[in-house]
């Protein structure tokens, strides 16, 4: 039985936050899975939204003082929200959410650093004298100020509990990679690239690999992949099929579907005998649920597609790792179906449901692929997302990763939309890769990490690990002593990863 909820969403002067802001507003599922937005905000600020009935958590874009301007939840402190009689204060309920989020997570635990338990009694004071307080706009900014300090201690919190699950135990076979789209030789790129990192992603996007029907040209492919033979890098193919407008090539833009079908068998056919035995690793489709959808195909078949990728790569190399990326991790668009230049559909697949209904649905693959840029989330959210990809019961590769070192956007961006711990600078970029390496590297079930790009100009503006010069970022240098501290040396010191005799050991890296 459908319900509503009134929200109060209030920034550091007392007065509601921008209407953007109170319009973004969306309501989801505990397990990240929004609902359809039907919401109206009334004259005082006040939101009125609709949900399903089911228990409701909360999520809101908020300029946190002192930490960010980030998404934010309120989930009740776990328990999500049904029906609700008073207007439910959105700051005050997010910062006793996460409060509740870390006493979980610390539950047999040893005991965080002065630094993280600090900041939890901090979250506590400020609710409490938020509480006492009749002033409105004290009251508001004393909330702004828990919240603050409850991020803070939840990230601090899942990275320290990470650095400790890693010095409990050593792993050996991990993936650590970017794509080597920029390489090119007698330059420090690939020197500086195999010093670091042992797997490499090379680029199979249909609209460049094939710009004439029947006519693909391998011949860059081929340069990248004898430079990773060469240093010992494992190389993966990316994507072999991929439905956004970037990657359809003007003969197959319109297709039907069963024209879509027959081009999507004999390229990734075409491709994956080419290189069996020399890829082992392939991302077999990418952005299927319903993000790249150029081609307008509906649910039932963007999993048969999948399915048709994944049973075609399998064909052609049966011992080859098979990995179902997705992006646009947290589904956020699926609250007003706005996926990338395509249709608006209700309800549309975000990247959890379209994998649950690959699983339904029998597809043989190996690995769930995830991307992250600008996650616009704390690192604790990411974390608590990321159990939703471990329930799969597969390995998990954090397929593209990248946040900007500065400046991104235009200056106002800088300032707020993008900022985590301050604007994005060469600093903040290397203190977020050093925390997310951290704690994707202590959870068992994911296999490989790969950023995107390895140099500017990048993906992500100025996300690169080096400069456009080929000069190597503060990023770079940290994660070097980072992986190094795991017992990783870059390529040449990681002959597990270069030379897989067995093709069991493969398989167990994924």
């Amino acid at each position: 039985m459908a319900t509503t909820l009134k929200v109060r969403i209030l920034g550091a002067d007392g007065n509601p936050v921008s209407r953007d802001r109170l319009e973004g507003l969306y309501a989801a599922d505990l397990h990240f899975e929004p609902f359809w937005r039907e919401s109206s905000v009334d004259s005082d600020g006040t939101v009125t939204i609709a949900t399903t009935g089911a228990p409701a958590a909360l999520h809101a874009r908020v300029p946190v003082p002192f930490f960010g301007d980030v998404w934010v939840t309120a989930d009740n402190e776990g328990e999500g929200y049904r029906q609700v009689s008073s207007v439910i204060d959105f700051v005050s309920e997010a910062a006793k959410s996460r409060l509740a989020d870390v006493r979980r997570l610390s539950e047999g635990q040893p005991s965080f650093s002065a630094e993280c338990r600090g900041h939890i009694a901090a979250a506590e004071e400020h609710l409490a004298l938020a509480a006492k307080t009749a002033d409105s706009q004290k009251k508001a900014y004393r909330n702004l100020l828990a919240l603050s300090h409850a991020l803070w201690a939840g990230e601090l919190a899942v990275v320290e509990r990470a650095r400790r699950a890693i010095g409990r135990r050593r792993r050996r076979g991990f993936l650590f990679g970017c794509n080597a789209f920029g390489y090119k030789p007698n330059d420090p790129y690939p020197e500086y690239f195999s010093s670091l990192l042992n797997f490499a992603t090379l680029p199979f996007y249909l609209a460049s690999l094939e710009r004439e029907e029947g006519k693909p040209d391998y011949r860059r492919i081929d340069e990248i992949l004898e430079w990773c033979e060469q240093a010992g890098i494992t190389p993966k193919g990316h994507p072999l099929w991929w439905g956004h407008e970037a990657g359809i090539p003007k003969w197959l833009e319109g297709a039907d579907w069963e024209t879509a079908q027959k081009h999507c068998r004999r390229v990734v056919s075409r491709s994956v005998s080419r290189y069996r035995g020399r890829i082992k690793v392939w991302d077999v489709i990418n952005e299927a649920h319903d993000w790249a959808n150029g081609l307008n195909l509906t649910h039932q078949q963007e999993v048969e597609i999948t399915k048709i990728c994944a049973h075609t790569a399998r064909e052609n190399d049966p011992k080859a790792i098979l990995v179902v990326n997705n992006c646009c991790p947290f589904g956020e668009y699926a609250a007003d179906g706005s996926v990338y230049k395509g249709p608006k559909r209700r309800p549309t697949f975000t990247p959890l449901s379209y994998m649950q209904a690959v699983m339904e649905a029998g597809v043989d693959f190996d690995a769930v692929g995830v991307q992250i840029y600008f996650p616009w989330r704390d690192l604790f959210a990411v974390n608590k997302l990321l159990d939703e990809y471990a329930r799969f019961g597969k390995p998990v590769h954090i397929t593209e990763l990248g946040v900007s070192s500065g400046p991104w956007g235009p200056q106002s961006a800088q300032q707020s939309w993008f900022a985590w711990h301050g604007p994005w600078s060469e600093r903040v970029q290397a203190d977020w890769a050093e925390w997310f390496y951290t704690i994707a590297f202590a959870r068992p079930e994911i296999r490989a990490i790969t950023w995107w790009d390895f140099s500017d100009p990048a993906f992500i503006q100025n996300g690169g690990m080096l400069w456009e010069d080929h000069t190597p970022k503060e990023m770079y240098h940290r994660l070097k002593a980072l992986l190094s501290s795991w017992g990783y040396e870059g390529s040449r010191s990681q002959p597990r990863v270069r030379r897989r005799p067995q093709q069991a050991d493969m398989r167990k890296a994924a």
